[in-house]
């Protein structure tokens, strides 16, 4: 099959990779990285990133809705941070809203007796504490806006587009 391939098209090279037996990835990652250009860094060498603490709290809540579900609703799913107070000798205060699209997503993302979304909330809680260095207290509701993600207006609101 490779020397089918090398004779047909004009590849640079060719890397047999296996994801059963896990081999060829270093070798790929190795000559890609190889043919990176050079370029000045686009942010200062000490900024970590553009993106804020509300973000990544909410991306770490997203996160867990993935793990937890799979394919089943994690597409159909936005988190929008609509609290984020820093409270002094208390946890930290955050408020999140999980967007679905049909009332049927927001029942399995909740579960019965709101078991799923408490484990959510549990899990998600662990990692912010983390990512933050400080324990936080989180608050999360799920609310449906039927078809956000073909509406221009929420998908800006939730970060998607500018």
């Amino acid at each position: 099959m490779i020397a089918s391939y090398a004779e047909n098209f004009s590849f640079k090279e060719i890397f047999p990779i296996s994801a059963v037996a896990l081999t060829g990835t270093k070798e790929l990652l190795d000559a890609v990285a190889g043919e990176l250009p050079i370029h000045p860094p686009y942010y200062p060498t000490d900024t970590l990133t553009e993106r804020s603490e509300r973000f990544f709290v909410g991306e770490l809540i997203r996160e867990q809705i993935f793990g937890k579900f799979r394919s089943e609703i994690p597409y159909s799913a936005a988190v929008q941070i609509t609290d984020f107070k820093e409270r002094e000798g208390r946890k930290d205060l955050i408020q999140a809203e999980i967007y679905v699209e049909r009332a049927s997503q927001k029942g399995i993302l909740i579960g019965k007796d709101g078991k799923a979304l408490k484990q959510i909330g549990e899990l998600a809680r662990k990692e912010i504490d983390k990512f933050l260095e400080r324990p936080v207290y989180l608050e999360l509701r799920v609310k449906v806006r039927e078809k956000w993600r073909k509406k221009e207006e929420w998908l800006k609101r939730l970060g998607y587009t500018r």
